[in-house]
């Protein structure tokens, strides 16, 4: 060997063939590594999209995102599959069935132990699957609802979309969190009238149990109308069906024949829950309130937990709500009802729709546009109606002033305008809002539906004063304001959210459940989907801008077509309608049939004009000694015709979508003529267009839009 290797030279050779087999090894071993984790990362996905093709799942690109966020790592154990059983049972407090929650699967899982396996077999990833599809619907049933209105009411219920990334990202919080059930309860909304249903449910539930058990529910014979201080043998009965039903016992009475006090109250309480005359006389509708049979209160029950469910997603302490179906409207602070009043409503053929908004301005001493299928009936113009010219925006003195295309009549503010001394603004894509009315005598009466769809209010001043009590306005100071006669727009500092619900059963804070008249016939609808299956319609995907790039410059003859970008959209699972009414679209002009386009709603254009450009909405917070002395008598805005369009006319009536916007004419500005923004429509909120190409489908939209403002 030292003919090859020099003295010294040995140990230096073999350190570096030992390096080089050193280094070699750990390439090898890491080349192996990644390999069996290629193999490992496929027999993942395989394993998982085995399971998802096996199983019936609520979302599957959900799902699949969820875990390709989480590196399709398990995300269940068992102790939180526990939970999430005990969750899916107790669905059935929500008016649910529990069933809608994989409960049988999940416990078969538990029972299996598929969870205690750490492999990636198809058995685990279907147990993980599972848990993770019952959460998501868990999640989407309790703060969205089960269905979507859209297929039940489409109509006259209108939601907004659900974000599916947001969904995603709570069940990511949820599973990270300590306890799940805690985790869960504070992702889900408590709105108070939601929980003091749920527990008149459980009352309810509660008592259809016991009078099984005792042979079922016995209704009240009829007979002659009771009045207190009167004795029927029926009254013994009365009493304890009215305990039954408010799970409240009567004080012993010596005789219990006679109609006492105590059931007068007490009864007197009950008609003013069922929408029946709080007179205490128990005469046949009172009896067939009583006589309700438990199957059909119960559903009613779970109905209205559904449509409660439909808007009351983050809704904040504060917010007004409109009972359609009590003809009702509650304002309520911090969670606690503070102030309500009466209401009218819309009549069967003008409904008044379910939806949600926010309050953004009020405006005093409105003036109000007639609608055309009344302005074409008119013989006349009153003396306090002003004749606008559509095409100029001016006032006209026209032969002939029910032309409706050519001309609009504009009630002027006085004790005799159609809207009174105060409309509350919530822009909306169903030209509805709250109102006052000189129709004072209607809210006397117990049934309240004759308006258009819009909502008159019987104390409209109070209102004003409740919802700007945080701007220091006082009711010397709207009084002074309304008796000035002039038209005073108020911008709110923060929004107000307005949720327009049609409820046909409420129940106090102790659980005492009042059923209400089904006023527009909307219930049978929705009790017939009970129990059927929900689909995945509402939620709403965002996609990935691809991005684009700019073309090189070619010569003429060799130059081709520019691809269209393709802009950020969001899609639906599966993709639905765009439901522009339902979205709120917040159209603010109006496209005439001449091609000229004028302001349709001010009221609503100018704190939407502000945003755009940058500005803060006028708050128009008086001095309570003068507001009238404010120096903000109306919201800063653009003049009317230089406003930008918000919505194309296409994004409202689809068939225009290839028609050319019109040109924006100015008109004279001669101050003698030109008409404020107060003297336009500006109870109208939504867009009318006339073109030769689409006039009917647009006449027909306006002509329904137009005879629900007042």
């Amino acid at each position: 060997m030292s003919n090859y290797f020099p003295v010294g030279t040995f140990p230096i050779g073999c350190l570096l063939i030992g390096f080089s087999v050193a280094m070699l090894g750990p390439s090898c071993l890491f080349a192996q590594d990644r390999e069996d984790a290629a193999v490992a990362a496929v027999n993942v996905d395989d394993a998982l999209e085995q399971a998802m093709e096996d199983l019936s799942l609520f979302s599957p690109r959900l799902l699949r995102e969820f875990y390709a966020a989480r590196g399709f790592s398990h995300a269940w154990s068992p102790a939180q599959a526990a939970s999430m059983l005990g969750l899916a049972q107790d669905s059935v407090a929500h008016g649910l069935d529990a069933k809608d929650f994989n409960v049988d699967a999940i416990q078969g899982l538990l029972a299996a132990h598929d969870l205690d396996a750490s492999d990636n077999s198809a058995a685990r990833w279907r147990a993980d699957l599972i848990l993770s599809d019952t959460l998501l619907r868990y999640l989407h049933h309790l703060q969205y609802g089960k269905y979507n209105p859209k297929e039940i009411n489409p109509d006259w219920t209108f939601v907004a979309s659900v974000d599916a990334a947001a969904l995603q990202a709570e069940i990511q919080e949820v599973l990270a969190a300590d306890e799940l059930s805690a985790a869960v309860d504070a992702v889900l909304p408590h709105a108070p009238f939601y929980e003091q249903l749920k527990l008149g449910y459980a009352r309810y539930l509660s008592l259809s149990e016991r009078l099984q058990d005792e042979g079922g529910w016995t209704p009240l014979p009829a007979g002659p109308n009771l009045k207190i201080g009167m004795r029927d043998s029926r009254v013994p009965r009365i009493r304890e069906q009215l305990a039954l039903l408010d799970g409240d016992d009567f004080p012993p009475t010596a005789d219990p024949d006679i109609y006492d006090k105590a059931l007068y109250e007490a009864l007197r309480e009950f008609q003013k829950r069922s929408g029946l005359a709080p007179d205490g006389v128990i005469g046949p509708r009172t009896l067939a309130a009583l006589n309700r049979p438990l199957d059909e209160s119960l559903a009613a029950i779970r109905a209205n937990l559904e449509r409660m469910r439909w808007l009351y997603h983050e809704l904040p302490h504060d917010y007004l709500l409109v009972d359609i179906a009590a003809y009702q409207l509650e304002l309520v602070r911090d969670q606690q009802l503070v102030w309500s009043t009466r209401a009218v409503v819309g009549t069967d053929e003008n409904q008044t729709p379910m939806f949600r908004d926010e309050m953004e301005h009020l405006v005093f001493n409105p003036t109000w546009s007639v609608p055309s299928s009344i302005q074409k009936k008119m013989r006349g113009v009153p003396s306090d109606y002003h004749v606008i010219d559509r095409r100029t925006g001016r006032r006209a003195y026209p032969s002939n002033p029910t032309d409706h295309r050519r001309y609009r009549l504009v009630q002027q503010p006085g004790p005799k305008n159609a809207l009174g001394k105060v409309k509350f603004m919530f822009p909306n894509g169903h030209a509805i809002y709250l109102h006052d009315t000189p129709s004072r005598h209607l809210f006397a009466r117990g049934r309240r539906a004759y308006s258009h769809g819009c909502v008159r209010v019987q104390e409209p001043l109070d209102l004003a004063r409740e919802v700007l009590v945080s701007q220091n306005w006082d009711m010397s100071a709207i009084n002074r304001v309304v008796d000035s006669g002039r038209t005073r727009y108020v911008n709110l500092d923060e929004h107000l959210p307005v949720l327009l619900y049609y409820l046909t059963a409420r129940a106090d804070e102790q659980g005492r459940v009042g059923f209400r008249n089904d006023l527009y016939q909307r219930d049978a609808s929705l009790l017939s989907r009970l129990g059927g299956p929900s689909r995945a319609d509402r939620l709403v995907f965002s996609e990935v801008e691809a991005p684009v790039t700019e073309p090189e410059l070619q010569s003429p003859a060799t130059t081709t077509a520019m691809p269209t970008p393709t802009a950020t959209a969001k899609t639906a699972e599966p993709v639905a309608s765009s439901g522009a009414a339902e979205a709120g679209l917040k159209a603010t002009v109006n496209a005439q049939h001449d091609g000229q386009a004028e302001l349709l709603s001010p009221d609503q254009a100018a704190p939407r004009a502000a945003r755009s450009a940058g500005r803060a909405p006028d708050s128009s917070q008086p001095d309570a000694s003068s507001p009238e002395a404010s120096s903000n008598q109306q919201p800063a805005q653009e003049p009317w015709w230089d406003l930008s369009m918000n919505l194309q006319a296409s994004e409202v009536f689809p068939a225009l979508a290839a028609t050319p916007a019109p040109s924006l004419s100015r008109p004279s500005q001669r101050a003698s003529e030109r008409f404020t923004s107060a003297d336009l429509s500006l109870d109208q909120p939504m867009m009318s267009w006339r073109s030769q190409d689409s006039s009917k489908q647009a006449t027909d939209a306006n002509e329904r839009v137009q005879s629900r403002g007042f």
